[in-house]
C-alpha cells in the first residue's frame, strides 16, 4: 500500500484517515485526498458576496490549503482533487485513474448517545467493492509500519480466499506477521457466508474443531507459498462469536484484514453481521478486501 485515495470532509476522522495514509505511503509514496460534494449541496450554498468563486473552487482551496496542509510535505506525490458527485463515486474514480492500491475512509464516529454505524460512504462502498477498502478506526492514525502484524478473519469462500492472498502479499512486501483466526463460536461463521458454513454449523462439534485445525493449516501453507520471506505466521481458533473475537484480535495488530462476506439469508445484498460490527468497533484500521485483489508494493 504506496499509493492511497483517501476521502477528505474536514471532519476528525477524515483527518485520521490521511494521517494514517501519509504514515502509510511514507515518503516516496503516493496519496490522493479527495472531497465531493453532490449538486443539490452545491447549489444550496451561496457564494459569499462579491466572491466570483463557485462553491466548488472553494472546496477545492480547503482542500488543498487546510485539509491537507500537515501531510502534503511528507509524501512523494500528493494531489488534492474536489469533485462533483457522491463521495463513493468520487473515490472509486480517482482510485481508477491513479490505478490505486486502496481506498482509505475515516470510521465513522457517532455522537455519544448514538450506537456505532457504518459511515454512508463505507457503506455505499462496500455495496459494489472494485478496490480494497481502509476504514481508519478511531485512534489509529500511526500508520501501517514495516514489521508490524496483520490478522486474517477466516471463513469460507471466495470472500477468505481473497483476503488470505491480498494479506499474504502485503506480508510479503511488508515484512508483517500474519495471524490467521477463525473462531468457533456457536453460530456458522460469517453469519452464513456459504453453504459449507451453514453445513459446518450444523456437524458434530468435534469434527468441526477437526475442520477448522485442517483449514488453518491449509491457509498458512498458502500464506508462506506465496511470498518471498520466511514469514511469522500464526494461527488460532478462539471459542467464542467470530464478531466479538475479530475485534478482540484488532486490540493487538497493525491492520485486521478481512474479505468481502455478502450473507446468502438476503441474497448477498448485505455485508455479514461480524464484518458490520468489525467495521464499527475494531481498535485497528479494517481492510475489507473484494474477491480477487491483491496488494501492491
Amino acid at each position: 500500500m504506496r499509493n492511497l485515495v483517501v476521502g477528505v470532509n474536514g471532519t476528525s476522522s477524515s483527518a485520521r484517515a490521511l494521517e494514517w495514509a501519509a504514515a502509510t505511503v511514507g515518503p516516496h509514496g503516493q496519496v490522493h485526498a479527495v472531497a465531493a460534494v453532490a449538486p443539490p449541496t452545491e447549489l444550496a450554498v451561496v457564494p459569499p458576496p462579491g466572491g466570483g468563486e463557485t462553491y466548488l473552487q472553494l472546496l477545492q482551496r480547503e482542500l488543498e490549503q487546510v485539509w491537507t496542509a500537515g501531510i502534503r510535505d511528507r509524501i512523494g506525490t500528493f494531489s488534492a482533487i474536489a469533485m462533483e458527485g457522491e463521495a463513493a463515486d468520487a473515490l472509486v474514480a480517482v482510485a481508477g485513474v491513479h490505478r490505486a492500491d486502496a481506498i482509505v475512509v475515516g470510521a465513522h464516529v457517532p455522537p455519544r448517545a448514538m450506537p456505532k454505524t457504518i459511515g454512508t460512504t463505507t457503506r455505499h462502498l462496500l455495496r459494489s467493492l472494485e478496490y480494497p477498502l481502509v476504514v481508519v478506526a478511531d485512534g489509529a492514525s500511526d500508520g501501517l509500519m514495516d514489521g508490524g502484524n496483520v490478522i486474517v478473519g477466516i471463513g469460507h469462500g471466495e470472500a477468505t480466499d481473497a483476503a488470505v492472498c491480498w494479506a499474504a502479499r502485503l506480508a510479503d512486501e511488508r515484512d508483517l506477521a500474519v495471524g490467521l483466526v477463525r473462531a468457533t463460536g456457536e453460530g456458522p461463521v460469517f453469519q452464513v457466508d456459504s453453504l459449507l458454513s451453514l453445513l459446518a454449523y450444523y456437524i458434530d462439534p468435534s469434527k468441526r474443531a477437526e475442520w477448522t485445525s485442517e483449514d488453518l493449516a491449509d491457509f498458512a501453507l498458502q500464506v508462506q507459498s506465496m511470498t518471498k520471506r520466511d514469514l511469522s505466521i500464526a494461527v488460532s481458533a478462539p471459542s467464542g462469536l467470530p464478531a466479538v473475537r475479530l475485534v478482540d484480535e484488532s486490540a493487538a495488530a497493525s491492520l485486521l484484514v478481512l474479505g468481502q462476506h455478502r450473507s446468502m439469508i438476503t441474497g448477498a445484498a448485505h455485508s455479514t453481521q461480524p464484518l458490520r460490527h468489525a467495521l464499527t468497533h475494531a481498535r485497528c484500521p479494517v481492510v475489507v478486501v473484494p474477491a480477487r485483489s491483491e496488494p501492491e508494493s
